[in-house]
């Protein structure tokens, strides 16, 4: 048998539309207007029986994910084959929609090209995402075809995935696939009738209606889609009413479907009993009760949310650092619901762009860029310019985009020079860590242009990068962000920043304030820290060997963690500490005092009972930095260590190879990545020594300082 091969990969020509790509390389179905997709998505031409659309993806938010292009059709025997790391099916809606049955899918694939695969789908009940057990292929030649039985237990078939699919299918090693029946078994329960739920929403405190997110789950957990009353929220291209809620994050139940409301809901619901529970972020407590709906009867709800702590009356204002939703306008009212529902007083929302491409888009940038309404706040910022080779950037409070051309796109400095000249704050993502970020933050630290690393992200603290810097004696600041709807997918404010404002609040002081350093990073806990009265991100000069009074507090909202422990941080290393008692579930207060025998930094950290290696409740102040006699405040043992650190990474930035499939975006970037890393590692090679001179003068200080001690 000859099989005859057509690629699918991402060449002008090849008949297809490779979505976020700089433009349509053939025929497909464009992305929404308001954006391009900055996911790696193909429409494939291969018909099948009650399948509306075939996709090829890299991720399918449906809980799959598969990288790696490209996508082929193979003609095996008498079947059309595609072949690929992971599709996603969309099932013709007059065939199945919103359905609450066991349905089984027949596939056939070609067994010689097939890896262990297995089948993504969303489901009625639980966190509404299912996967079925994995599948490993039967043997055979390249001419055989074999199948499988896969049965999806309460498959709902309701658009949840990836440009509203319904099906996810592949595995790590791709799957050829070649034939896929759906075979529904028609139990789907009918209601016995039909009522109306009309909710409202409003602060306990205030009776001011506010948003909010909420479930809602019969006895059985499915959750009904949400009527249009809901607030139709943006994933990436995805329009959407009904979210995914991650298992690091805080939710009232064990059920993990929600949507967000503006103050007013109304639904038309199958009658029953129906659990219903909501939220407002960390300060408010979370909701939850049983109602009935009766058929042709009118429910009303008044949903009060009473707070847990009032931050923003002792000044702190909450912000996400990191978002990525697009807007149209300035004024999006869809985006505010959201941002105001989890009570983030300050999103930035970021262009996100690459070497290739920018994706999504702000309407406009400075005061003209912010919507402000009722003390919450969209604002426009970017995360630009992203490598795999070198990390990336975020940068904050811009009054115009700074994009770099394809020639000049790994001289980071010039954005981050740029940035500071027309009052940005600017500073590396993803904790320092991901994509290589150690690299780019070691060069471009020594020259004091970094002002932040996103040190708290998917649910973890990192504060190793971060700690190396503050123990050199730089000023770089915490910051937090969810990545949304990234990392998960995760939801905004999950991880927040709190800033302390003296006056009212606005944006630009908010940033303001931020500038100064204080500031704490949190997925919970809430912060208060002075060190002789003076608070986080404040500079204190002390004479040598002075007595500093440490007084701190932790609290945390018990519907979310209980707190377990408050901890301060000297140089990095835990000097005190003070650990929960029996009637201390959500308070603890540590008080204190150190002798200033050294210029030094300080600061305080809290945890939660959830305290595993990669999902913790946690909260990290900035420093205060005590200043005796004009030293640094650096870490002056751990010196000679760090800056060999540092130094390494720098000859590594130069050394390593660039490796473009790890970037996020590969298939737009691969070619350029290639085509201009060797030119510009030759004009970074200058820049890369003028910071091995600084780390070099670094070093000397600190060994003529040491004989001092």
């Amino acid at each position: 048998m000859t099989a005859r091969v057509r690629r699918i990969c991402l060449l002008a020509g090849a008949g297809l539309l490779v979505s976020g790509a700089a433009g349509p390389v053939g025929e497909g179905a464009p992305s929404p207007p308001h954006d391009s997709d900055a996911r790696f998505v193909v429409e494939l031409e291969w018909p099948r029986e009650n399948i509306a659309r075939t996709l090829g993806v890299a991720r399918s938010e449906l809980g799959m994910y598969g990288r790696g292009n490209p996508f082929q059709t193979r003609d095996i025997g008498d079947r059309t084959c595609v072949v690929g790391p992971l599709f996603a099916l969309d099932i013709d809606d007059a065939f199945a929609f919103d359905i609450d049955e066991p349905v089984d899918l027949v596939v056939t694939y070609a067994p010689e090209l097939t890896g262990p695969f297995s089948v993504g789908f969303n489901d009625n009940g639980g966190d509404g995402i299912g996967e079925s057990a994995t599948v490993e292929p039967e043997s055979g030649d390249g001419s055989t075809l074999a199948t499988a039985r896969v049965t999806l237990e309460r498959a709902r078939f309701a658009a949840h995935g990836i440009r509203d699919t319904d099906l996810a299918i592949g595995g790590p090693e791709g799957i050829a696939l070649c034939d896929i029946e759906v075979v529904r078994s028609h139990a789907t329960p009918v209601p016995a009738g039909y009522g109306t739920l009309r909710l409202t929403v409003e602060d306990a405190a205030s009776g001011r209606s506010v948003p909010a997110r909420f479930g809602l789950y019969d006895e059985t957990g499915r959750a009904p889609l949400p009527s249009e009353r809901s607030v139709l929220v943006r994933r990436f291209v995805d329009e959407v009413r009904l979210l995914w809620v991650n298992p690091r994050t805080w939710w009232p139940s064990e059920h993990r479907l929600a949507f967000y409301v503006d103050g007013e809901y109304e639904a038309r619901l199958p009658v029953g009993s129906y659990e219903l529970v909501a939220t407002r972020g960390p300060e408010y407590r979370g909701y939850q009760r049983t109602l009935e709906v009766r058929a042709d009867e009118t429910t009303d709800l008044t949903v009060s949310l009473e707070r847990y702590a009032d931050l923003p009356a002792e000044g702190w204002y909450s912000g996400d650092s990191h978002v990525h939703i697009a807007r149209e306008h300035t004024e999006d009212d869809a985006v505010w619901a959201q941002i105001a529902a989890e009570d983030i007083h300050v999103a930035n929302l970021l262009e996100m762009g690459n070497i290739a491409v920018t994706h999504f888009k702000q309407p406009a940038w400075g005061e003209a860029g912010q919507y402000v309404r009722e003390g919450h706040a969209l604002v426009s910022g970017q995360e630009d310019p992203r490598t795999v080779h070198r990390g990336h950037t975020i940068h904050h409070n811009l009054q115009r985009p700074i994009r770099q051309d394809p020639g000049s796109y790994f001289l980071y400095h010039r954005v981050f020079e740029a940035s500071h000249a027309q009052g940005g704050i600017s500073g590396y993502a993803h904790m320092g860590q991901l994509f290589n970020g150690e690299r780019g933050l070691a060069l471009d630290v020594p020259f004091d242009l970094v002002d932040f690393i996103e040190v708290l992200q998917g649910g973890r603290l990192y504060d190793d990068i971060w700690y190396s810097f503050l123990n050199l004696g730089f000023n770089v600041r915490p910051i937090a962000g969810a990545d949304y709807p990234y990392f998960g997918p995760t939801l905004p404010g999950v991880e927040r920043t709190y800033v302390k404002l003296d006056g009212p609040f606005a944006p630009g002081e908010w940033y303001n304030a931020y500038r100064s350093g204080h500031t704490y990073v949190s997925n919970g806990p809430f912060l208060d820290f002075r060190v002789n009265g003076r608070e986080m991100g404040s500079e204190l000069r002390v004479a040598r060997g002075d007595s500093l009074e440490v007084v701190a507090a932790a609290s945390l909202n018990p519907d979310i963690d209980g707190l377990n422990r408050l901890e301060l941080v000297v140089h990095g290393e835990v000097v005190a500490s003070v650990t929960r008692s029996a009637g201390d579930a959500d308070r603890l207060r540590l008080a204190t005092r150190i002798e200033a025998d050294e210029s030094l930094w300080v600061a305080v950290r809290a945890f939660g009972d959830r305290d595993g290696a990669r999902d913790m409740t946690v909260a990290h102040s900035a420093p205060v930095f005590v200043v005796v006699d004009d030293e640094p405040w650096w870490k002056l043992e751990a010196v000679p260590e760090l800056v060999a650190r540092h130094r390494a990474k720098l000859q590594e930035l130069l050394d390593e190879p660039i490796r473009p499939a790890g970037d996020l975006e590969y298939w737009e970037t691969t070619r350029l990545l290639e085509e201009e890393w060797e030119q510009q590692r030759l004009r970074l090679e200058s820049r890369v020594q003028e910071a091995d001179a600084l780390y070099q003068s670094l070093l000397d200080r600190a060994r003529a300082a040491a004989p001092a001690r």
